[in-house]
């Protein structure tokens, strides 16, 4: 089993199925290298083993309600966390990516107060809850990175709040756009064209609005020329623009005409031919 991978688990076969186990090789070095900490090679961090587990698309990492027994930090791919309303309302509460940590919200309860399901090939290092003091212990640089995975979390929070501040729904999406962008920077990839994981009735969960809605914002944003969208790849093509943007608390002066000149009764026959690209795809 290749190192190369970090999706590359073995498993054990128990009465419940394939249990994921130890990857050869995988340390808590890898983790505290993955979160831009400096590791001695012959350290502990070194020689103490740590459990990865793979998460398929679509499977669920935790379930609302279940034992809060561990904690997760994604080491590949993208999350979403939610909880499911009494009428079987699903809300999206945000979306997790690479070195971000999952359950933190549970240490101070006994079950996880939310839902977390892989959107792709994905893959966690496990922290059993009762490891957690004995770890902090032994190794002082991951007790200190839990306190800032801690705070980052707390900020992520903080973000869905500024998303939420915007009246018109254009400004939300625009607000989310850069918050992804920062954090697709944040894990080495490009912050000006990337793939969004999540749908579009995923999206327009996070962001309070019709599913309609998130696509008519994505068309808004293209006709403005501040972002180009194909299915669901995204190139952001003016990045202060689409900041000054996404600063505006109210939609913007030109929207409405935005709108009525996308209708497609009021454009000629060549604006029909070269329409705009469309939304988000489902």
């Amino acid at each position: 089993m290749s190192r190369t991978d970090p999706i590359q688990i073995a498993t054990q076969r128990t009465s419940r199925g394939p249990i994921p186990t130890k990857p050869v090789g995988a340390t808590f070095a890898d983790l505290l290298q993955m979160s831009g900490v400096p590791v001695d090679p012959s350290g502990t961090a070194a020689r103490t083993p740590l459990t990865l587990r793979k998460v398929h698309a679509g499977e669920r990492l935790v379930h609302e309600g279940a034992p809060a027994n561990a904690i997760f930090f994604v080491c590949a791919g993208t999350f979403k966390v939610f909880r499911t309303d009494e009428d079987g309302y699903e809300q999206v509460l945000a979306f997790a990516l690479r070195s971000e940590v999952l359950g933190f919200d549970a240490l101070c309860m006994t079950s996880y107060p939310v839902a977390i399901t892989a959107l792709e090939e994905s893959a966690v290092y496990v922290i059993p809850r009762c490891d957690i003091p004995r770890l902090c212990e032994a190794l002082p640089a991951f007790g200190l990175m839990l306190q800032r995975s801690g705070s980052i979390t707390l900020a992520r929070s903080r973000e869905l709040v500024d998303i939420m501040a915007a009246v018109a729904s254009e400004v939300r999406l625009a607000r989310f756009l850069i918050q992804h962008s920062r954090r697709m920077a944040d894990c080495g990839q490009s912050p000006h064209r990337f793939l969004l994981r999540m749908g579009r009735r995923e999206l327009s969960s996070l962001l309070g609005v019709a599913h309609e809605t998130v696509s008519r914002s994505f068309t808004a944003l293209s006709a403005l020329d501040l972002i180009q969208v194909s299915a669901r790849e995204v190139e952001i093509l003016d990045m202060d623009r689409l900041g000054a943007f996404a600063r505006s608390t109210r939609r913007q002066m030109d929207a409405p005409m935005l709108v009525r000149t996308r209708t497609p009764a009021d454009r000629t026959p060549t604006q029909r031919r070269h329409a705009p690209s469309r939304g988000l795809a489902a």
